[in-house]
């Protein structure tokens, strides 16, 4: 097990917690890294929707532009061919759906390589509790700076009012994102300089990756 201190929202000490080897301790595989962010962003502009007007599709007649031979002109079709203004696009985008396959274990040995290195390079800390009685901008800014950070990613649970609200607080901030414990990812993680996570959000993550293995 893996202890870590464990911080208030003005980075003083309030205790520490024991994070799993299993999750937090792996031999880091930096190769799947690449691999998982290239899923992601695949998945994320899996459907194309580039598409154009092929000859068959525009609108114009489909009457010989003139006679075969004797104008001495070189010899056409309609007018929609590609080659002439108004007409089809030859071998245009066409809309379709581009899939990367990933192995499940592929992926998950990513997301563990990915908080594991966050953990070593000191990119890791542990929060008591995300959360506040309305949504507060000031908090989060505030947060930010005594961990004297710019950029970074708020794991917090959205089961209690206070926690939603404390979310909502981050929406206002640039170079800050929330996300839940079950939406954790590889792409994310390697996005954001820091990676600030509650207390009960380590605990739903190291069920959630401990279950999945």
């Amino acid at each position: 097990m893996l202890s870590v201190p464990v911080y208030d929202l003005k980075k003083q000490k309030v205790g520490s917690m024991e994070l799993s080897d299993a999750i937090f301790g792996v031999v880091p595989k930096p190769h799947l890294l690449n691999e998982a962010v290239r899923a992601q962003i695949a998945w994320r502009y899996s459907h194309k929707t580039a598409t154009c007007r092929t000859r068959t599709e525009v609108t114009g007649t489909r009457k010989k532009m003139y006679k075969q031979k004797g104008t001495g002109r070189a010899r056409h079709g309609d007018a929609k061919a590609p080659i002439f203004v108004g007409g089809g696009k030859a071998h245009g985008p066409v809309p379709r759906i581009v899939n990367h396959k990933i192995n499940k274990k592929v992926m998950r040995g990513a997301l563990l390589t990915a908080l594991t290195l966050s953990h070593q390079n000191d990119r890791f800390f542990v929060i008591e509790t995300m959360s506040s009685k309305k949504p507060s901008t000031k908090m989060v800014v505030d947060c930010g700076q005594a961990f004297k950070t710019k950029r970074a990613l708020f794991i917090n649970c959205a089961e209690t009012d206070e926690e939603r609200a404390f979310n909502r607080g981050i929406a206002n901030v640039t170079g800050y994102k929330t996300i839940r414990p079950e939406g954790v990812n590889v792409f994310d993680i390697l996005k954001f300089q820091n990676l600030f996570i509650s207390r009960k959000a380590a605990e739903k993550l190291t069920e959630r990756l401990t279950h999945a293995s």
